[in-house]
């Protein structure tokens, strides 16, 4: 198997469709460039030059894409690169109160709990029968001190 054979598809490398212009083609390539890590960017060159350099190249690349690619995720790889520094570590300042809206958590939790259970749910709570199938609950220290 030659390198060339392992790469992926340039389509999924730019995270572009089939239909994508020359500019787009570019503008993404050079993006990739810019915000890849250094190990990545030679793929990024390889891909802009695939799709751009000779028109049968792109066809039969184009041929060998999924039709219908979504590519969502690679829009969080991307965000995931630019914002690659850790926010908590060693050096990090600790959180503080100035940090968190307390106001809204409370309001969040207390929305959460307050919450009404659905129909027939105390119901289910309730019921302490046995289901099949179930093995033998273990005794806890009040049913041996209360019955």
């Amino acid at each position: 198997m030659t390198a060339a054979s392992r790469r992926p598809n340039p389509f999924h490398v730019l995270a572009l469709p089939v239909d994508a212009d020359r500019q787009t083609i570019v503008e993404r390539g050079e993006d990739g460039l810019k915000t890849a890590p250094e190990a990545e960017r030679e793929l990024y060159d390889w891909a802009m030059r695939e799709l751009i350099g000779n028109e049968l190249t792109r066809q039969r690349h184009a041929l060998t894409e999924p039709p219908g690619t979504d590519y969502r995720g690679r829009r969080w790889d991307k965000f995931a690169r630019r914002h690659r520094a850790v926010p908590a570590g060693p050096r990090a300042q600790p959180l503080g109160p100035d940090d968190f809206d307390v106001t809204e958590a409370v309001r969040r939790v207390l929305r959460e709990l307050l919450r009404p259970l659905p129909d027939g749910t105390h119901a289910v709570l309730e019921d302490r029968s046995p289901v099949a199938g179930d093995p033998e609950p273990d005794l806890e220290v009040g049913d041996v001190l209360f019955g």
